[in-house]
């Protein structure tokens, strides 16, 4: 009988797959690495983030998530972004466990022609793949709490390459300008997929004694950031990126042919994680008496950062 994975090893191949994949896609995140690696530091991934405009990708996310040994914890509404969140956790007193940041597209919020439009592209991305192996690793996890070395690897594979794609047609640029004109947030979503929008760099890990510091090398490079670190010096969570760059974007055009679009999808973000404290201000402390790092989000600086990749289109 092979031995199984449990849910931290499925994780770590989950973690290094899906980081490799957005590599390929995104030079920032290749030249942020460079920068940290020239600090002398070690890149370290606190998390990452999907948008996705279909509730049947939601759902099969967050059980997907349940075989990396990630729970749903928080969750996050945005009104003005049209979008609503959640966080996947290992749930714990590990600030440094991996973590995903999954914002759904909020259709109720839409006018309903342009809802529909939506629900249209979602289900021509539906029709495109079968998601029944990917169900069936689940539920042989489920059964059993671990996957054999094979089995894991096949879902991580599935999990990355197909769950975390567009596998349909081009979106439609009537339906890419009519959500645009609504939620440039909502329209990133739409013409990425639900692959990560974004990755992120814990600063200390990276050789940095602040944000500040990591920010100011990351502008002496050339990147292109956010205006403002989200989250005061000394607060427990403080954050900023990169803004995503301009990309082209295969849509269908009214008459069938394949057009392109400019869109804005994917970013690099940077965060500085500090001692958690409870609703009245006090400080937090772990069962071993060290600090209690702050492991989740904050509403108010999510929605700045979300501005780092939304497609507004004139």
């Amino acid at each position: 009988m092979s031995t199984r994975l449990p849910p931290a090893r499925i994780r770590q191949r989950f973690v290094e797959r899906a980081t490799a994949k957005f590599a390929r896609n995104v030079p920032d995140f290749v030249a942020l690495q460079k920068l940290v690696a020239d600090n002398g530091g070690r890149f370290h991934n606190d998390h990452g983030a999907i948008r996705t405009a279909d509730p049947a990708v939601t759902q099969l996310f967050l059980r997907a998530a349940q075989v990396l040994g990630l729970r749903r914890e928080r969750d996050y509404r945005f009104p003005a972004k049209k979008l609503v969140s959640c966080d996947l956790q290992v749930i714990g007193e590990d600030a440094g466990e991996f973590k995903i940041f999954v914002s759904q597209v909020d259709l109720a919020a839409f006018p309903a022609d342009v809802a529909e439009l939506i629900r249209e592209d979602c289900a021509a991305q539906a029709r495109a793949v079968d998601h029944g192996p990917l169900v069936a690793l689940i539920e042989r996890f489920e059964a059993d709490g671990g996957l054999s070395g094979a089995d894991a690897e096949n879902f991580v594979a599935h999990f990355v390459e197909r769950l975390m794609a567009r596998n349909g047609p081009p979106l439609r640029r009537g339906t890419l300008e009519a959500v645009a004109r609504v939620s440039g947030e909502a329209a990133s979503a739409l013409a990425l997929g639900p692959d990560f929008n974004h990755v992120t760099i814990d600063i200390r890990a990276a050789g940095y004694s602040g944000i500040e510091a990591m920010a100011e090398a990351m502008l002496a490079r050339g990147f292109r950031m956010l205006p403002q670190i989200q989250g005061a010096p000394g607060t427990q969570l403080r954050q900023t990126a990169t803004m995503a760059a301009t990309m082209d974007t295969p849509v269908l055009e009214a008459d069938g042919s394949v057009g392109i679009a400019q869109t804005e999808k994917q970013f690099v973000e940077i965060i500085e994680r500090n001692q958690a404290v409870d609703d009245h201000g006090r400080k937090l402390w772990r069962q071993d008496g060290q600090p209690l790092i702050f492991r989740n989000f904050l509403a108010a600086n999510a929605e700045k950062i979300f501005d780092a990749a939304a497609t507004r289109l004139c």
